[in-house]
C-alpha cells in the first residue's frame, strides 16, 4: 500500500540565523564583516616593518574615499532630482545625447565596427 507523506507545520515566527563561523554578529553589515575579516588577517600576518602595512592601508583608504564619493554623489543627484523640472530636463538631455551618439556611431556599418572594436578593447583591458 502506498503511503502519502504528510507535511509538518512550520513555525509562524522566523528564527534568528546562527552566528557565522568568523564569530561576527549577524547585526553587522557586509562591509563591517569584510573589514573585521581584513583586520583579523592583518593581525595574524607577521610584519617585518611598517612598510608591509602600506598596501593594505592604501586599499583601505581608497575604499573609504570611494564610499564617501558615492555618498556625496548620491546626495547631490538626489538634491538635483528634487528641483522641479531639472531632473526631467537632465533625463531628456541624456536621451538626446544617447540618440546623437547612436546616430553618429551605430547606424553606419564602418563606424559601428570601429565602435564594437573599441568596446571589445576596453573590455579586454578592464577584465583581462
Amino acid at each position: 500500500m502506498l503511503e502519502i507523506p504528510v507535511a509538518t507545520a512550520a513555525p509562524l515566527a522566523t528564527t534568528e540565523p546562527a552566528p557565522s563561523e568568523s564569530g561576527a554578529s549577524p547585526v553587522l553589515g557586509l562591509p563591517l564583516q569584510f573589514l573585521n575579516q581584513l583586520l583579523q588577517k592583518l593581525g595574524a600576518t607577521p610584519l617585518e616593518s611598517l612598510a608591509d602595512l602600506v598596501p593594505a592601508l592604501q586599499i583601505l583608504a581608497l575604499a573609504v574615499l570611494a564610499g564617501i564619493a558615492l555618498k556625496l554623489t548620491g546626495a547631490t543627484l538626489g538634491a538635483i532630482n528634487e528641483i522641479p523640472l531639472v531632473g526631467g530636463l537632465l533625463e531628456l538631455v541624456g536621451l538626446v545625447a544617447l540618440l546623437n551618439s547612436l546616430a553618429r556611431n551605430a547606424f553606419k556599418q564602418q563606424q559601428r565596427a570601429e565602435l564594437l572594436d573599441r568596446i571589445r578593447k576596453l573590455r579586454k583591458d578592464l577584465l583581462g
